[in-house]
């Protein structure tokens, strides 16, 4: 129950900031130190000022995750060489060129969370996402994920669990060890909320979700307006299974 009422707190917050307000991240610039291995320099507004133990090294930080589709959704132990309002740097990143990767920052005292997903090279072989956009609210929300190379349905239908999309919620709840992020749709390792979603329709081009089921609604776990939301497509024809061969995107549920 407190947790469910710290949850509720920390979006009402957020919900009454203004998108001048919020954290932004506006670019990641990756740059391969060897082979394997990145540093990204991420750059923005409102990032706050660094978090305690932050420079750290060889670390999991609440207020500072990555994830490499390649490991989807398990967060990955990066070097914070440094933070600033305005600009963070992370080293030690394993990757390989063109994996995509997801990136969030939280700003304790805004109490809300900068997302980003892209590749750390350019990589044809991936889809492409080019929009995603929210309507109607609660277990009923609608998402339209528009772009290409999402090949076919890997299933349809209500109460789906697929390992070819996952949707990560990085505003339902503050950073700790037991609640951040939400994640629904691909349920995997040590990012488990038990949440399903309803697939209207999926094709090459387009993939629609009506709504979401289980343990969506419950003790506060809902999309809402403000939040910072990443999705992730592997192409419903992939060998896979979920890992390799998909692309993160992420934008900011419009109020």
């Amino acid at each position: 129950m407190l947790r469910a009422a710290i949850a509720t707190v920390l979006l009402s917050i957020s919900s009454s900031l203004s998108a001048a307000t919020l954290p932004r991240i506006a670019s990641v610039t990756f740059t391969q130190t060897a082979p394997g291995l990145y540093t990204a320099t991420i750059s923005g507004r409102h990032f706050g000022a660094a978090p305690t133990g932050i420079p750290c090294t060889a670390c999991t930080p609440l207020q500072a995750q990555l994830v490499n589709q390649s490991y989807q959704p398990h967060q990955q132990a990066i070097d914070v060489a440094a933070w600033s309002d305005s600009s963070v740097t992370l080293n030690n990143i394993q990757a390989g060129p063109g994996d995509s990767v997801r990136i969030a920052l939280y700003n304790a005292a805004l109490a809300a969370t900068a997302a980003w997903g892209g590749l750390t090279a350019p990589n044809a072989n991936v889809p492409v996402i080019r929009s995603i956009t929210s309507a109607g609210t609660g277990a009923s929300r609608v998402l339209t994920i528009t772009g290409s190379g999402f090949g076919p349905a890997p299933g349809l239908g209500s109460q789906i669990d697929t390992p070819y999309l996952v949707i990560t919620d990085w505003d339902v709840a503050a950073p700790n060890s037991s609640g951040f992020p939400w994640n629904g749709g691909f349920c995997g390792r040590l990012d488990c909320n038990g949440v399903t979603a309803n697939y209207t329709s999926w094709t090459d081009r387009q993939i629609v979700i009506s709504g979401f089921g289980s343990a969506y609604g419950q003790n506060g776990w809902t999309v809402s307006p403000g939040d910072s939301l990443c999705v992730g497509v592997w192409p419903g024809n992939s060998p896979s299974n979920g890992t390799w061969g998909g692309r993160f995107a992420c934008t900011r549920v419009a109020k």
